[in-house]
């Protein structure tokens, strides 16, 4: 659980891209900020969901037939393992709201995402060992159309404080 834990945390820093500010009249149009290829590399720290060490990765993103899809492509390394997904994004107009999907060979993770100017946040909640519900989020927050800094935390207390468990940086290629 701790290394998947950590794997999505990384994956979903790497999967987002430029600091443009998108005004955009249909709101899957937003999306297109995740476009192209960006290389990431983070830090995590001991914690009770990461090991600590270094993380790498390489994420290509482009947008599917009829514009419906942004499809990712990911290559994460960690503690010497590297591991392939893939991340699919849309938006639900009816719902209105930002879908994402990080599918990998033994599991599919569904989120609704967050996208506010310059930030997008992804939060997921589960429940630990000992039934308390525990949120991770990873915010993505860009400095300039080609780079943006990233972390993830986790709360125990409903987001009231936050954990540091890692943080690094993206560049677009």
């Amino acid at each position: 659980m701790r290394a998947f834990l950590a794997t999505l945390c990384l994956t979903l820093a790497a999967v987002a891209a430029s600091a443009q500010k998108v005004s955009a009249a249909d709101p899957i149009d937003s999306l297109d900020r995740l476009s192209g290829t960006w290389k990431s590399h983070g830090v995590f720290v001991e914690s009770p969901y990461g090991k600590a060490g270094p993380a790498d990765a390489t994420t290509t993103c482009v947008w599917s037939n009829g514009h419906t899809f942004l499809i990712c492509q990911q290559s994460v390394t960690m503690g010497g393992a590297t591991n392939e997904d893939i991340a699919l994004y849309t938006y639900d107009p009816d719902a209105k709201v930002y879908r994402f999907f990080n599918v990998r060979p033994s599991k599919v993770v569904p989120l609704n995402i967050t996208i506010e100017g310059d930030t997008v946040t992804y939060p997921v909640t589960f429940k630990n060992a000992a039934g308390q519900d525990v949120t991770i989020r990873t915010l993505n927050i860009w400095d300039n159309p080609a780079l943006y800094r990233w972390r993830t935390e986790y709360s125990n207390d409903a987001g009231k404080t936050w954990i540091p468990m890692a943080s690094g940086t993206s560049q677009r290629q």
